[in-house]
Formats: structure tokens, sequence, C-alpha cells
């Protein structure tokens, strides 16, 4: 064999072995190498949201319960941590750990609340990130009329919140006492993920429209012209929106029953599927390497021909690793 095809050869293999590697890191570890689904431990939980801290503990809330169920690194159970015995919870939709605050944001709802109790459930709840203590209560503008959906924090500690029924995001200051109105615009209608990008903007979703915005922040704290983003594939029913760094998210669309990876470069969202099929994913994040979701079943709660039909159980399933 001459010494040209040796080396023809040899840049052929090594040229096989990048390819290889490059598929492998982009389409994360395989399959097997994945843990088995964690079980949330109860029934008819229907989760909405979730969440992970940074030591990789998972937290998902109850929209039937009110309740709240944890599951620490590794393990094969979600179990409940904050109950709405004690909480006084009848609903939960968005979760959202800030460990730097060693808090826990939760979206309170009033669903099935009496209406003498329905304006003081409809809040924003905070909690110890440890021990699960109750710390903070803020009731949103325009009590029950108004739906508070999930929670972003920035690096300055504000907390934005989607209030979906009233195309709005609110805003919780560092040491606030009460929420006030950040954003409101008639496009915003149907809110819901929120989060903040490496830019200090914030990146929100809406559901029933399958639309994404940036709202940048202006120097005052106040909230910029919103700017909406071109996504590269149809969103059906955009949903739980995280921030992994810099200008990428995940997000889960219920309808489209998608998770994906969305890259934001200027007005364009370059969106990557991650898992399709799967409609009524609400919620994804990232913990331990892996990409994580939940799947509410709220169909089963809203079709007639599901009403009768076990939606048990309910759990947490691995997705694989982010693209990069």
């Amino acid at each position: 064999m001459s010494a040209s095809t040796q080396s023809r050869r040899s840049r052929i293999v090594r040229r096989a072995v990048v390819l290889a590697w490059v598929s492998a890191a982009w389409l994360g570890p395989p399959s097997s190498a994945a843990p088995a689904s964690i079980l949330i431990d109860d029934q008819a939980v229907f989760p909405e949201s979730l969440t992970a801290t940074a030591g990789g503990d998972l937290i998902i809330g109850s929209s039937a319960k009110g309740a709240i169920y944890r599951a620490g690194a590794g393990a094969a159970k979600a179990e409940l941590w904050i109950d709405p015995k004690t909480s006084g919870m009848v609903g939960v939709f968005g979760v959202f750990a800030d460990d730097r605050r060693h808090l826990l944001y939760v979206c309170s709802l009033p669903f099935g609340a009496p209406p003498d109790k329905a304006d003081r459930l409809s809040a924003l709840r905070t909690f110890d990130l440890a021990s699960g203590a109750a710390k903070g209560d803020y009731p949103l503008p325009d009590g029950a009329k108004a739906l508070c959906n999930d929670i972003a924090v920035a690096a300055d500690g504000t907390a934005y919140i989607s209030e979906t029924r009233g195309g709005r995001v609110l805003r919780l200051k560092p040491g606030g006492a009460q929420l006030d109105i950040w954003a409101q615009d008639a496009r915003l209608a149907g809110v819901d993920g929120v989060a903040v990008g490496g830019d200090g903007a914030v990146y929100v979703n809406t559901v029933t429209t399958g639309r994404m915005f940036r709202i940048p922040l202006a120097r005052d704290g106040s909230a910029g012209a919103l700017v909406e983003l071109r996504p590269s594939l149809p969103l059906g029913g955009p949903d739980g929106l995280r921030a992994l760094g810099g200008l990428r998210f995940l997000q889960a669309e219920n309808v489209a029953g998608r998770v994906s990876e969305v890259t934001v470069a200027g007005d364009a969202a370059d969106v990557t599927p991650l898992k399709t099929g799967e409609p009524g994913v609400t919620s994804a994040v990232l913990a331990n390497g892996l990409v994580w979701s939940v799947n509410a079943k709220f169909a089963y709660r809203r079709d007639p021909a599901l009403k009768d039909k076990d939606p048990n159980p309910f759990t947490v399933d691995p997705i694989g690793a982010p693209t990069r």
C-alpha cells in the first residue's frame, strides 16, 4: 500500500471518529444510560411545573391538590414535601427554585376555592428551599381574576411572574412587600413561560397564540419595548420556559407535545426538538446533566371521553442531555 493511500485512509478514519464524537455530543448519552422515570408518589397529582435545585433535587407542583413534591438527586420517587394542609394552597402552577436566596417561588391558584378565599389564594408564595417553611405571601393584583402561571428570578433577585389572564408580567423587587405590574400588552395575551436571558432581558411565550417575545430591561429597571421573536418552527401551546445560560432556553409545548432547546440570535429563535409526540407536556428543566419533563395530563380533566379513565401514575421523565 502506498504512503499516499495510507495517509488518505488515516484521514478518513480520523474524520469518522470526529463525526461520531460530534453526533454523540449532539444527541446526548444513549437512552440506556438515562435513569428510569421518577414516580410522583401520590394519585391524581396533575403536575404542571417543575424546577431543580443546584444540587439536582427536582421539585414538582400539583395543579389539582396544591401539594409540592420533591425528589432528591438520584431518587426514584418524588414524595410530598409541602403539604396543602399546612400551606393552605389548593392549586399550584409555576414553581421556581432560587438557590442564591434559598427560596422556592410558587404560583398559588384559587381553583375550587370558596369565593371568600379565592382572592387570597391567587398569589405568589415563597418557601424556604431547605425546610419548606412558609416565608412570603404576595396576592396578585385583581385577585382571583388573575392567574399566576410561572416565575423567573434575575441575578439581582427580582422575580418576574407571568399573569396569563391579564396578559401581564408582574414583578417582585428584592425585599419588596407587594407585586407590581411590570409589563402589559395585548400581544401578551395568554402569557405563560417566563425566563431571564443572559442579556438580562425577560423572555416569555404565549400558550394560547404560540408567540415568543423578548422584553428588554431599561436602565431604571422598567420594561422596554416588546420585541417579537421569529421561531424556526411553528409553536403549539408553548408552556414552561427555563433558562439554560446565555440565550439558550428549554421550552415545553403542551399542544405540539414537544420539548425543545431554543437558541435566540437577534430576533430569531432556533427551535431544536429534544422530545416529540407527547401532548400534555407542560414543563422541562435541566438537572444532573439531563433534561426532565412532566406531563400535566389535563385532557383527563377536560375531555368528557376521559372523565372516568384513570390518569395515574404521574412521573417525571428523563429526555437526555441538551444539545451542547
